[in-house]
């Protein structure tokens, strides 16, 4: 699981003055939380309808929080064959898990219930027990778990949670079928995690801000930056939103797989521009895990990455790292 960091998209006609194309806006719940999508139809065509059916399949396939989905159902090993959605997911969580060296691992699941975060509202009582943690330990490690064809071969004791990576792809996929419509001038967004492709209605880069990683949200001074985003995608992982608190210490939901407890580093937030949003999604998680330090040597030797990392100092003040080619993007 991970926190959504939301996006405001601004954009501000409704009408292309250059062709019968018309910006059509749909939006609504998905996954937990809100869509918002924004493309140039011809004549101002409105696919909410089956943009509503991909999100209903996706569900259907990768949500665990549906008893009657793929992923629920291999993960109490009944006997079934994995669909195509599963398959690009896992194939994409396997990559980001082998380059980050294991810091992004979607078989943490035991271990984020154990901590109570797939709970709707997290627990007051909390008990740190180091030696439960280490032993569920055990049953973690996404390189133990294999695909072969459309089977998944899921060890005793693991099950998978694709929540870190499964909004990015929706967004992917979401972005493909406007495509397959012939609209190439579109703003995707799912949950805080976007792709924007071509131009906006005034013929203008899609803009969009990024909030402060802060619990308290001044509407005023929402943006800790804005930024035209071209043919890219963009998403963002932060620890504020969703903690336990036990004598004094702050647990964010973001699972460190070596240790078994969530991730303790000075990170508040990363954001992630890459061409695929699904991966982008899982490079923002694996950062959270990894920490400042491990993050910017990542990004510097992996150039299809752009970051944004807002952490704290040694002396608590709020610092960030910007990536060269997306300091070249922000306008505010």
């Amino acid at each position: 699981m991970k926190n959504i960091l939301y996006l405001l998209v601004l954009s501000l006609c409704a009408c292309s003055s250059t062709d019968n194309r018309i910006l059509v806006k749909n939006s609504g719940e998905a996954q937990g939380s809100y869509y918002h999508i924004q493309y140039l139809s011809e004549n101002g065509e409105n696919y909410k309808s089956q943009i509503d059916s991909i999100l209903l399949e996706v569900d259907s396939s990768l949500s665990i929080y549906k008893d009657y989905s793929l992923i629920s159902k291999l993960n109490k090993r009944e006997n079934i064959k994995t669909d195509t959605l599963f398959n690009a997911v896992f194939l994409g969580a396997q990559k980001v898990f082998v380059e980050s060296e294991g810091n992004f691992d979607c078989s943490v699941s035991p271990l984020v219930n154990a901590w109570g975060f797939y709970k709707n509202k997290l627990g007051d009582s909390l008990v740190i027990d180091s030696a439960k943690f280490r032993k569920i330990l055990s049953y973690v490690g996404f390189d133990k778990i294999s695909l072969i064809a459309n089977s998944l071969i899921l060890p005793k004791g693991m099950s998978l949670d694709f929540n870190s990576i499964a909004q990015g792809y929706t967004v992917d996929i979401i972005a493909q079928f406007l495509e397959s419509k012939g609209d190439s001038n579109y703003l995707v967004e799912v949950g805080g995690e976007l792709l924007a492709k071509g131009k906006n209605a005034d013929g203008d880069i899609w803009r969009v801000g990024v909030d402060k990683p802060s619990e308290d949200v001044d509407e005023q001074e929402r943006f800790q930056f804005i930024l035209d985003l071209e043919n890219k995608a963009l998403a963002t992982s932060g620890n504020y939103r969703k903690f336990y608190e036990a004598n004094g210490v702050k647990y964010a939901h973001t699972i460190n797989p070596f240790t078994g407890f969530p991730a303790q580093n000075r990170l508040l937030s990363v954001t992630v521009i890459h061409d695929n949003c699904m991966l982008a999604d899982a490079y923002a998680t694996a950062f959270m895990v990894m920490g400042v330090k491990q993050s910017k040597q990542f990004a510097k030797t992996h150039s299809e990455i752009e970051i944004y990392l807002v952490y704290t100092g040694k002396d608590g003040a709020w610092k960030t790292f910007v990536s060269p080619n997306m300091q070249n993007r922000i306008i505010n």
